[in-house]
Protein backbone atom coordinates (compact mmCIF):
# COMPACT_ATOMS: atom_id res chain seq x y z
CA UNK A 1 0.00 0.00 0.00
CA UNK A 2 1.29 3.13 -0.82
CA UNK A 3 1.58 5.77 2.13
CA UNK A 4 2.92 8.98 3.32
CA UNK A 5 5.56 10.69 1.05
CA UNK A 6 4.77 7.80 -1.67
CA UNK A 7 1.27 9.31 -2.29
CA UNK A 8 3.22 12.90 -2.38
CA UNK A 9 5.47 11.67 -5.09
CA UNK A 10 3.26 9.56 -6.95
CA UNK A 11 0.79 12.30 -7.21
CA UNK A 12 3.58 14.67 -8.09
CA UNK A 13 4.16 12.04 -11.06
CA UNK A 14 1.05 12.08 -12.38
CA UNK A 15 0.61 16.36 -12.62
CA UNK A 16 4.04 15.83 -14.49
CA UNK A 17 2.28 13.87 -17.06
CA UNK A 18 -0.79 15.72 -17.09
CA UNK A 19 0.91 18.89 -17.88
CA UNK A 20 3.14 17.66 -20.30
CA UNK A 21 0.08 16.21 -22.09
CA UNK A 22 -1.49 19.18 -22.38
CA UNK A 23 1.43 21.16 -23.01
CA UNK A 24 2.97 19.00 -25.69
CA UNK A 25 6.24 20.06 -24.72
CA UNK A 26 7.73 21.92 -21.71
CA UNK A 27 10.92 22.00 -19.73
CA UNK A 28 12.06 21.11 -15.69
CA UNK A 29 12.25 24.52 -15.03
CA UNK A 30 8.31 25.48 -16.47
CA UNK A 31 7.39 22.44 -14.77
CA UNK A 32 8.20 23.52 -11.70
CA UNK A 33 6.74 26.69 -11.94
CA UNK A 34 3.60 25.41 -13.04
CA UNK A 35 3.73 23.09 -9.87
CA UNK A 36 5.57 24.96 -7.60
CA UNK A 37 7.64 22.19 -6.42
CA UNK A 38 11.65 21.91 -6.07
CA UNK A 39 13.85 21.14 -8.91
CA UNK A 40 15.40 17.99 -7.10
CA UNK A 41 11.33 16.88 -7.32
CA UNK A 42 10.88 17.51 -10.64
CA UNK A 43 14.22 16.10 -11.82
CA UNK A 44 13.88 12.63 -10.01
CA UNK A 45 10.18 12.26 -11.64
CA UNK A 46 11.49 13.23 -15.05
CA UNK A 47 14.96 11.45 -14.97
CA UNK A 48 12.53 8.38 -13.84
CA UNK A 49 10.13 8.78 -16.47
CA UNK A 50 12.97 9.01 -19.37
CA UNK A 51 14.59 6.15 -18.23
CA UNK A 52 11.26 3.75 -17.97
CA UNK A 53 10.76 5.45 -22.20
CA UNK A 54 7.90 7.48 -21.33
CA UNK A 55 9.51 11.01 -21.67
CA UNK A 56 11.52 12.19 -23.89
CA UNK A 57 14.56 14.91 -24.55
CA UNK A 58 13.64 16.66 -27.67
CA UNK A 59 16.02 19.63 -28.05
CA UNK A 60 17.15 22.65 -26.38
CA UNK A 61 15.18 25.80 -26.20
CA UNK A 62 17.41 28.95 -26.22
CA UNK A 63 17.14 31.76 -23.54
CA UNK A 64 16.12 35.61 -24.36
CA UNK A 65 17.86 38.04 -22.94
CA UNK A 66 19.46 36.33 -20.10
CA UNK A 67 18.84 33.05 -18.56
CA UNK A 68 19.97 29.55 -19.11
CA UNK A 69 18.99 27.41 -21.57
CA UNK A 70 15.76 24.79 -21.52
CA UNK A 71 16.12 21.00 -22.49
CA UNK A 72 12.72 20.52 -23.74
CA UNK A 73 10.49 17.05 -23.12
CA UNK A 74 8.02 15.73 -24.70
CA UNK A 75 5.39 12.00 -24.18
CA UNK A 76 7.20 9.34 -25.48
CA UNK A 77 4.31 8.56 -28.16
CA UNK A 78 5.36 4.34 -27.37
CA UNK A 79 5.11 5.54 -23.96
CA UNK A 80 2.01 5.07 -22.02
CA UNK A 81 -1.34 4.13 -23.73
CA UNK A 82 -5.06 3.62 -22.56
CA UNK A 83 -7.71 1.41 -24.45
CA UNK A 84 -11.24 2.61 -25.00
CA UNK A 85 -14.37 0.28 -25.46
CA UNK A 86 -18.03 1.47 -26.66
CA UNK A 87 -20.57 -0.78 -26.99
CA UNK A 88 -24.34 -0.67 -28.69
CA UNK A 89 -26.92 -2.61 -29.51
CA UNK A 90 -24.96 -4.00 -32.98
CA UNK A 91 -21.31 -3.66 -32.71
CA UNK A 92 -18.41 -3.31 -29.92
CA UNK A 93 -15.40 -0.57 -30.84
CA UNK A 94 -12.38 -0.55 -29.26
CA UNK A 95 -9.81 2.53 -29.85
CA UNK A 96 -6.05 2.15 -28.08
CA UNK A 97 -4.64 5.95 -27.99
CA UNK A 98 -1.01 7.11 -26.52
CA UNK A 99 -1.11 9.59 -23.84
CA UNK A 100 -1.45 12.59 -25.99
CA UNK A 101 -4.97 11.31 -27.16
CA UNK A 102 -4.06 10.08 -30.66
CA UNK A 103 -5.90 6.74 -31.74
CA UNK A 104 -3.19 4.59 -32.80
CA UNK A 105 -5.64 1.41 -33.82
CA UNK A 106 -9.19 1.26 -33.89
CA UNK A 107 -11.43 -1.69 -34.11
CA UNK A 108 -15.28 -2.38 -35.04
CA UNK A 109 -16.74 -5.95 -35.22
CA UNK A 110 -20.13 -6.72 -34.81
CA UNK A 111 -22.11 -7.22 -31.04
CA UNK A 112 -25.35 -8.94 -30.36
CA UNK A 113 -25.64 -5.98 -27.80
CA UNK A 114 -28.98 -6.89 -26.26
CA UNK A 115 -27.26 -10.14 -24.88
CA UNK A 116 -25.59 -9.20 -22.02
CA UNK A 117 -24.17 -12.46 -21.26
CA UNK A 118 -22.71 -12.63 -24.83
CA UNK A 119 -21.73 -8.89 -24.53
CA UNK A 120 -19.78 -9.73 -21.72
CA UNK A 121 -18.51 -12.91 -22.74
CA UNK A 122 -17.28 -10.28 -25.74
CA UNK A 123 -16.03 -7.75 -23.77
CA UNK A 124 -13.80 -9.93 -21.88
CA UNK A 125 -12.06 -11.51 -24.34
CA UNK A 126 -11.27 -8.49 -26.01
CA UNK A 127 -9.80 -7.24 -22.72
CA UNK A 128 -8.00 -10.27 -22.38
CA UNK A 129 -6.49 -10.50 -25.93
CA UNK A 130 -5.40 -6.85 -26.17
CA UNK A 131 -3.48 -6.81 -22.79
CA UNK A 132 -1.39 -9.79 -23.91
CA UNK A 133 -0.53 -8.08 -26.81
CA UNK A 134 -0.20 -4.73 -26.05
CA UNK A 135 2.30 -2.58 -23.43
CA UNK A 136 2.07 0.14 -21.25
CA UNK A 137 -1.83 -0.04 -20.79
CA UNK A 138 -2.76 2.47 -18.01
CA UNK A 139 -6.33 1.75 -17.94
CA UNK A 140 -9.29 0.90 -19.92
CA UNK A 141 -12.70 3.02 -20.25
CA UNK A 142 -15.76 0.71 -21.17
CA UNK A 143 -18.78 2.96 -22.30
CA UNK A 144 -22.43 1.43 -21.98
CA UNK A 145 -25.21 3.59 -22.89
CA UNK A 146 -27.75 3.75 -19.58
CA UNK A 147 -27.67 4.61 -16.59
CA UNK A 148 -24.39 3.30 -15.14
CA UNK A 149 -23.27 3.18 -11.21
CA UNK A 150 -19.55 4.03 -12.08
CA UNK A 151 -18.07 3.01 -8.91
CA UNK A 152 -20.13 -0.67 -9.07
CA UNK A 153 -19.18 -1.16 -12.53
CA UNK A 154 -23.52 -1.75 -12.48
CA UNK A 155 -26.27 -0.94 -15.14
CA UNK A 156 -29.56 -0.05 -14.19
CA UNK A 157 -30.82 0.12 -17.13
CA UNK A 158 -29.94 0.60 -20.50
CA UNK A 159 -33.08 0.94 -22.96
CA UNK A 160 -31.23 0.75 -25.96
CA UNK A 161 -29.70 -2.27 -25.00
CA UNK A 162 -32.97 -3.72 -23.18
CA UNK A 163 -30.51 -4.73 -20.07
CA UNK A 164 -31.84 -4.16 -16.60
CA UNK A 165 -29.94 -4.64 -13.32
CA UNK A 166 -26.43 -5.88 -15.31
CA UNK A 167 -23.55 -6.25 -13.50
CA UNK A 168 -20.14 -6.44 -14.81
CA UNK A 169 -18.28 -7.91 -12.00
CA UNK A 170 -16.48 -9.88 -14.03
CA UNK A 171 -13.98 -6.84 -14.73
CA UNK A 172 -12.81 -7.55 -11.40
CA UNK A 173 -10.37 -10.24 -12.41
CA UNK A 174 -7.80 -7.23 -14.09
CA UNK A 175 -5.58 -5.95 -11.84
CA UNK A 176 -5.28 -2.87 -14.45
CA UNK A 177 -7.91 -0.02 -13.35
CA UNK A 178 -11.11 -0.41 -15.55
CA UNK A 179 -13.99 2.39 -15.24
CA UNK A 180 -17.58 1.99 -16.76
CA UNK A 181 -19.70 4.85 -17.37
CA UNK A 182 -22.73 5.88 -19.67
CA UNK A 183 -21.13 6.03 -23.00
CA UNK A 184 -22.78 9.60 -23.94
CA UNK A 185 -20.36 10.87 -20.81
CA UNK A 186 -17.02 9.42 -22.66
CA UNK A 187 -18.02 10.99 -25.42
CA UNK A 188 -18.18 13.90 -24.05
CA UNK A 189 -14.67 14.06 -23.22
CA UNK A 190 -13.70 13.10 -26.42
CA UNK A 191 -15.40 16.06 -28.18
CA UNK A 192 -13.39 18.48 -25.77
CA UNK A 193 -10.42 16.96 -26.67
CA UNK A 194 -10.83 17.05 -30.43
CA UNK A 195 -12.21 20.79 -29.81
CA UNK A 196 -8.64 21.51 -28.31
CA UNK A 197 -10.18 22.02 -25.03
CA UNK A 198 -8.17 21.33 -22.11
CA UNK A 199 -11.75 20.51 -19.92
CA UNK A 200 -11.24 23.44 -17.61
CA UNK A 201 -14.86 25.30 -17.15
CA UNK A 202 -18.32 23.77 -17.33
CA UNK A 203 -19.24 22.25 -20.79
CA UNK A 204 -22.91 20.82 -21.81
CA UNK A 205 -22.86 18.31 -24.24
CA UNK A 206 -25.78 17.13 -26.89
CA UNK A 207 -25.13 13.91 -28.47
CA UNK A 208 -27.78 12.95 -31.39
CA UNK A 209 -28.08 9.29 -32.51
CA UNK A 210 -30.29 6.08 -31.77
CA UNK A 211 -31.27 8.16 -28.74
CA UNK A 212 -30.67 11.89 -27.44
CA UNK A 213 -28.50 12.34 -24.31
CA UNK A 214 -26.78 15.15 -22.67
CA UNK A 215 -23.40 15.23 -20.77
CA UNK A 216 -22.67 18.02 -18.41
CA UNK A 217 -18.68 17.96 -17.54
CA UNK A 218 -16.89 20.52 -15.27
CA UNK A 219 -12.82 20.34 -15.00
CA UNK A 220 -13.03 17.21 -17.10
CA UNK A 221 -15.43 15.26 -14.79
CA UNK A 222 -18.71 14.46 -15.56
CA UNK A 223 -21.27 14.73 -13.07
CA UNK A 224 -23.12 11.57 -12.85
CA UNK A 225 -26.12 12.46 -10.24
CA UNK A 226 -27.98 10.83 -7.03
CA UNK A 227 -28.93 8.31 -10.01
CA UNK A 228 -26.72 8.89 -12.70
CA UNK A 229 -29.14 10.82 -14.59
CA UNK A 230 -27.68 14.10 -14.54
CA UNK A 231 -27.54 15.34 -17.97
CA UNK A 232 -30.08 13.19 -19.47
CA UNK A 233 -31.96 16.10 -22.03
CA UNK A 234 -33.12 13.55 -24.34
CA UNK A 235 -36.73 13.02 -21.77
CA UNK A 236 -37.13 17.06 -21.82
CA UNK A 237 -40.68 17.47 -23.00
CA UNK A 238 -40.51 19.20 -25.57
CA UNK A 239 -44.56 19.10 -27.07
CA UNK A 240 -46.96 18.15 -24.33
CA UNK A 241 -49.55 16.83 -27.51
CA UNK A 242 -46.60 14.78 -29.07
CA UNK A 243 -46.71 10.73 -28.87
CA UNK A 244 -46.08 9.31 -25.68
CA UNK A 245 -42.41 8.22 -24.75
CA UNK A 246 -41.66 4.89 -23.20
CA UNK A 247 -40.69 7.34 -20.48
CA UNK A 248 -44.08 8.14 -19.81
CA UNK A 249 -44.14 11.77 -20.73
CA UNK A 250 -45.53 13.12 -24.47
CA UNK A 251 -43.35 14.63 -26.82
CA UNK A 252 -39.88 13.89 -25.69
CA UNK A 253 -36.55 15.45 -27.21
CA UNK A 254 -35.60 11.81 -28.46
CA UNK A 255 -38.60 10.66 -29.31
CA UNK A 256 -38.86 13.82 -32.02
CA UNK A 257 -35.37 14.10 -32.86
CA UNK A 258 -33.71 10.71 -32.90
CA UNK A 259 -32.67 8.55 -35.97
CA UNK A 260 -35.87 6.44 -35.46
CA UNK A 261 -37.96 9.45 -35.90
CA UNK A 262 -35.72 10.62 -38.88
CA UNK A 263 -35.89 7.56 -40.82
CA UNK A 264 -39.27 7.71 -40.96
CA UNK A 265 -39.86 10.91 -42.05
CA UNK A 266 -36.82 10.51 -44.76
CA UNK A 267 -39.11 7.26 -46.16
CA UNK A 268 -41.97 9.60 -46.17
CA UNK A 269 -40.24 11.95 -48.34
CA UNK A 270 -39.56 9.35 -50.95
CA UNK A 271 -35.90 8.60 -49.76
CA UNK A 272 -34.01 5.58 -48.79
CA UNK A 273 -32.05 6.03 -45.84
CA UNK A 274 -28.50 5.16 -46.19
CA UNK A 275 -26.44 3.92 -42.51
CA UNK A 276 -22.87 3.29 -42.45
CA UNK A 277 -21.47 1.94 -39.24
CA UNK A 278 -24.19 3.05 -37.43
CA UNK A 279 -24.59 6.42 -38.58
CA UNK A 280 -26.87 8.17 -41.51
CA UNK A 281 -24.89 8.81 -44.40
CA UNK A 282 -26.50 12.22 -46.36
CA UNK A 283 -26.92 12.00 -50.04
CA UNK A 284 -26.95 14.80 -52.27
CA UNK A 285 -30.40 14.63 -53.11
CA UNK A 286 -31.26 14.19 -49.28
CA UNK A 287 -29.26 17.45 -48.16
CA UNK A 288 -31.17 19.17 -51.25
CA UNK A 289 -34.39 18.15 -50.65
CA UNK A 290 -36.40 21.11 -49.32
CA UNK A 291 -38.87 18.65 -46.99
CA UNK A 292 -35.78 17.30 -45.25
CA UNK A 293 -34.47 21.16 -45.38
CA UNK A 294 -37.78 21.85 -43.69
CA UNK A 295 -37.50 19.28 -41.06
CA UNK A 296 -34.20 19.75 -40.41
CA UNK A 297 -35.16 23.74 -39.15
CA UNK A 298 -37.75 22.43 -37.23
CA UNK A 299 -35.50 19.60 -35.36
CA UNK A 300 -32.78 23.13 -34.43
CA UNK A 301 -35.90 24.55 -33.02
CA UNK A 302 -36.43 21.28 -31.01
CA UNK A 303 -33.01 21.26 -29.77
CA UNK A 304 -33.58 24.68 -28.98
CA UNK A 305 -35.99 24.85 -26.82
CA UNK A 306 -34.12 21.96 -24.76
CA UNK A 307 -31.40 24.32 -24.94
CA UNK A 308 -32.99 27.10 -23.15
CA UNK A 309 -33.25 24.96 -20.12
CA UNK A 310 -29.73 23.86 -20.23
CA UNK A 311 -28.34 27.37 -20.73
CA UNK A 312 -30.84 28.91 -17.57
CA UNK A 313 -30.31 25.81 -15.40
CA UNK A 314 -26.61 25.22 -15.72
CA UNK A 315 -25.39 27.84 -17.11
CA UNK A 316 -22.33 26.36 -19.14
CA UNK A 317 -19.56 27.95 -20.90
CA UNK A 318 -19.83 25.78 -23.76
CA UNK A 319 -22.75 23.62 -25.27
CA UNK A 320 -20.90 20.73 -27.66
CA UNK A 321 -23.79 19.93 -30.13
CA UNK A 322 -22.99 16.24 -31.64
CA UNK A 323 -25.71 15.31 -33.86
CA UNK A 324 -25.41 14.02 -37.87
CA UNK A 325 -27.74 16.71 -38.88
CA UNK A 326 -25.45 19.42 -38.00
CA UNK A 327 -24.59 19.19 -41.81
CA UNK A 328 -28.08 21.26 -42.32
CA UNK A 329 -27.97 24.96 -42.55
CA UNK A 330 -30.96 25.26 -41.34
CA UNK A 331 -30.49 22.65 -38.29
CA UNK A 332 -28.54 25.18 -36.74
CA UNK A 333 -30.34 28.32 -37.57
CA UNK A 334 -33.20 26.82 -36.59
CA UNK A 335 -31.52 25.77 -32.79
CA UNK A 336 -30.04 29.47 -32.44
CA UNK A 337 -32.90 31.56 -33.42
CA UNK A 338 -34.75 29.88 -31.13
CA UNK A 339 -32.08 30.29 -28.01
CA UNK A 340 -31.89 33.88 -29.18
CA UNK A 341 -35.25 34.38 -29.04
CA UNK A 342 -36.35 32.68 -25.78
CA UNK A 343 -32.74 31.94 -23.58
CA UNK A 344 -32.00 35.08 -20.53
CA UNK A 345 -29.22 36.94 -23.19
CA UNK A 346 -26.12 37.70 -20.52
CA UNK A 347 -26.19 33.36 -19.90
CA UNK A 348 -26.60 32.99 -23.30
CA UNK A 349 -23.99 35.57 -24.54
CA UNK A 350 -21.57 33.89 -21.87
CA UNK A 351 -22.37 30.65 -23.92
CA UNK A 352 -19.83 29.29 -26.61
CA UNK A 353 -22.30 27.15 -29.21
CA UNK A 354 -20.42 24.70 -31.25
CA UNK A 355 -21.88 22.44 -33.71
CA UNK A 356 -19.02 19.51 -34.06
CA UNK A 357 -18.28 19.40 -37.57
CA UNK A 358 -17.54 15.41 -37.49
CA UNK A 359 -18.72 12.79 -34.67
CA UNK A 360 -17.07 12.44 -31.26
CA UNK A 361 -16.03 8.46 -30.91
CA UNK A 362 -17.46 7.04 -28.04
CA UNK A 363 -14.30 4.63 -27.44
CA UNK A 364 -11.60 7.69 -27.89
CA UNK A 365 -13.53 9.40 -25.13
CA UNK A 366 -13.71 6.35 -23.02
CA UNK A 367 -9.72 6.22 -23.61
CA UNK A 368 -9.45 9.21 -22.31
CA UNK A 369 -11.48 9.22 -19.87
CA UNK A 370 -9.11 6.32 -18.33
CA UNK A 371 -6.35 8.82 -18.84
CA UNK A 372 -7.89 11.51 -16.92
CA UNK A 373 -8.73 8.96 -14.33
CA UNK A 374 -5.68 7.82 -14.04
CA UNK A 375 -3.47 11.20 -13.31
CA UNK A 376 -6.46 12.37 -10.81
CA UNK A 377 -6.79 8.67 -8.93
CA UNK A 378 -3.78 10.01 -6.30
Amino acid sequence: MIKGTSILREQNKRKVLSFIRQLGETSRQDLVKKMNVSKNTISLIVDEFINEGILVEVGVKEPGKKGRPKVLIKLNKDGYKSIGISVSKTRMEYSIINYYGQVIEKKTFSNEGIDPVQTKEQLLKLIRSLLQTKTNIIGIGIGIPGIVNSEKKFIYLSTHLNWKNISLDELEEFSIPIYVQNSVNMGAIGALHLEGDTGEGNTFYVRVSEGVGGAYIINNVSLDGDSWTAGEIGHISIDSAGDRCECGQRGCLELLINYKAFIEKLESFGHSPIMKDGEIQFEREVIQSKDVQQLMHKYGIYLGKALVQVVHLMNPNKLIIDAPYNLFEQFQQGCLTYLKAHALTIPLQHTHIIFGTQRYNMSHGAALTSIINYEKSY
